[in-house]
């Protein structure tokens, strides 16, 4: 199940939807648009072996979702299908970096990119 991922004012706001708020232990993250460095959508791996599950679930080549411990820092996943994923990097943030799965994953990473140059 995809998440959605939407600009309101001066804040990225990732919502998840249906089951996977379970799964992940949350309903939403915002994020101030000022501490998003960029959005990329190259395929995601789903690496089970590097990170450390903090809260949330895994089974891989299912589901990913929560917050995980990497090499990297703190990174959160909502992730069923890693090709349909928005890889945000933040700034300034509790997490490092936030894997999100849309629907339209160009589309929404075109927007988010947009946003952050138009700030600057």
């Amino acid at each position: 199940m995809s998440g959605t991922i939407r600009i309101d004012g001066d804040n990225l706001i990732f919502e998840l939807h249906g089951v996977d708020k379970f799964f992940a232990i949350k309903r939403s993250i915002t994020v101030p648009l000022e501490h998003v460095v960029s959005a990329l959508t190259e395929k995601v791996s789903w690496d089970p072996w590097n990170q450390l599950r903090v809260g949330g679930t895994s089974l891989p080549g299912v589901i990913k979702d929560g917050t995980y411990l990497t090499s990297d820092g703190t990174m959160f996943f909502e992730m069923h299908h890693p090709d349909k994923c928005v890889s945000v990097t933040l700034d300034d943030e509790r997490y490092k970096k936030i894997i999100f799965e849309v629907e339209d994953k160009e589309s929404t990473a075109l927007e988010i990119n947009e946003a952050i140059r138009s700030r600057k």
